[in-house]
């Protein structure tokens, strides 16, 4: 600290009356920081090579941060006098000293500063500099605080909603799981979605919009996807683009979800009309991306008749360079449904798997259909609804033999029932509602989460995949029903 003080410009002494404060004599300039300009902030994830100089996780951030002097309206010359403190000082005091006095707005060169996170989750320090202008009448403070994180731990993120009021919802993988509230309003009718490390919202039915969180899981832009498409998922192949299927409607959209405003967002079209049913619309609803084919599951239902599935359901075939559709693979059943998890790869073929509900109100015409994604073609169904004991709504697998299935019975319960993915024969009951269960999948560690809405405590059930056995007394509180469940972090 002496060091700095004695390299930087010397404040002269201001005369007996107090200086005028003025916000233009000098400022931080930091990449990346945000808030008040006299205050900035700068939150750098430890390896995140767009703050950390070294890209490396290593317990430590490096950050370049500037100090710029003289601007409008404040007089030249600059720089005016100044003074540096706190972490990095020394270096900034240098880079300071070194400036030569210009009439117009100059800064000193990056300089680079550390903060020392060591084995915390989280470290902040602080960078202050004072500036007195030539005649000693003004005077500036500012502060420059730079915060170091840890990798993100893994999280839950949840959707829930009584399907007028939607709120997402937060948590640690790990106990105690206590729900957040995210900073992010949501539509009452949504799901989330989680592609690497960025989570979107699919806001559906009269929401009709995508949302992109960023890393704090606030909104970072939140674009239309047209009025009445409820858009059902979003397929990711790259930063800049992605896919988005509109439900009420019979073209997909090509986005950019990388952009910083909505009028950037569409970046092209392309029709699925002509695999639709009668009534014109295809029903387009999950996807599934291997290698540079996208694969969409096309309920093909009946408007006219009910939304009653009077043909097989279809997976249409895109291919992702030329953005063309390159064929279309029927399926053996009808109405390719599921709630919320959707197409899935088959651990160990690759190979994908799609629910098919039939009739909701009937068991026996659909089941599991496994799908080919490189000869392009239905091997038919490896579980049916015969077996599993219902119709299928959701369901999610947990390794090459074992899956999880939602499904309701001809008397409307709700069961969660496991099955071996090879033989096709249901292994378990494992729970039963009266009430609606909304999405069952695997967390990062292995466990099985279960969205149970039973009024009056709905919450988060958990389940051991290897004894079926329930790991939660009673559920974990979600505040609203919980309707739809993705994770963040973790392998």
């Amino acid at each position: 600290m002496v060091l700095a003080s004695a390299l930087a410009l010397a404040l002269p002494r201001t005369p007996s009356a107090r200086a005028e404060v003025a916000e233009c004599l000098v400022r931080f300039a930091v990449a990346g920081s945000s808030g008040n300009p006299e205050a900035p902030t700068l939150v750098c994830r430890d390896g995140d090579a767009a703050c950390d100089r070294d890209g490396t996780e290593n317990g430590r951030c490096e950050v370049d941060v500037a100090v710029c002097g003289g601007f409008p309206p404040c007089p030249p010359p600059v720089p005016a006098a100044m003074r540096v403190r706190g972490v990095g000082s020394e270096a900034l005091a240098l880079a300071v000293a070194a400036m030569e006095p210009a009439s117009a707005p100059a800064c000193t060169p990056p300089v680079p500063t550390i903060v020392e996170r060591g084995s915390a989750v989280r470290r902040r320090r602080i960078v202050r500099v004072r500036a007195v202008d030539a005649s000693r009448r003004l005077q500036d403070r500012d502060r420059l605080r730079l915060v170091c994180e840890g990798p993100a731990s893994p999280r839950v993120l949840i959707v829930t909603s009584d399907f007028e009021t939607g709120v997402l919802v937060r948590a640690p993988l790990s106990a105690p799981r206590r729900m957040q509230r995210t900073t992010s309003p949501i539509h009452g009718d949504a799901l989330v979605r989680i592609t690497g490390d960025t989570a979107f919202v699919v806001n559906r039915f009269l929401g009709d919009n995508l949302q992109v969180l960023n890393d704090r899981l606030g909104t970072r832009v939140q674009c239309s996807t047209g009025i009445g498409s409820n858009p059902h998922d979003v397929a990711v192949v790259a930063p800049d683009k992605a896919y988005v299927t509109r439900y009420d409607r019979e073209a997909l959209w090509i986005v950019d979800p990388s952009v910083t405003r909505c009028d950037d967002f569409r970046r092209g079209t392309i029709d699925l009309a002509a695999l639709a049913d009668g009534d014109g619309l295809p029903e387009m609803s999950q996807m599934a991306i291997v290698g540079t084919q996208l694969f969409i599951n096309l309920q093909r239902l009946d408007r006219r008749a009910g939304f009653v599935g009077t043909r097989p359901s279809m997976l249409a075939v895109i291919d992702t360079t030329t953005d063309t559709v390159t064929g279309a693979i029927e399926l053996a059943g009808r109405n390719a449904f599921a709630d919320a998890s959707g197409i899935q790869r088959e651990p160990g073929t690759g190979k994908l798997l799609v629910p098919q509900a039939g009739s909701v109100f009937r068991t026996g015409d659909g089941g599991i259909e496994r799908v080919d994604p490189v000869a392009l073609a239905s091997e038919g169904f490896v579980v049916t609804e015969d077996a599993l004991g219902g119709t299928i709504t959701d369901f999610v697998v947990v390794g090459p033999r074992k899956g999880y299935a939602i499904v309701i019975d001809e008397s409307l319960r709700n069961l969660v029932v496991s099955f071996d993915l090879q033989t096709g024969v249901q292994i378990a009951r494992v729970f039963a509602s009266r009430q609606f269960l909304a999405d069952v999948t695997v967390a990062p560690d292995g466990t099985v989460w279960l969205a149970d809405r039973a009024l009056p405590r709905p919450g988060i059930r958990l389940f051991d995949p290897v004894t079926d056995a329930q790991l939660t007394r009673g559920v974990i509180d979600t505040g609203l029903p919980p309707f739809s469940i993705g994770f963040l972090g973790g392998s």
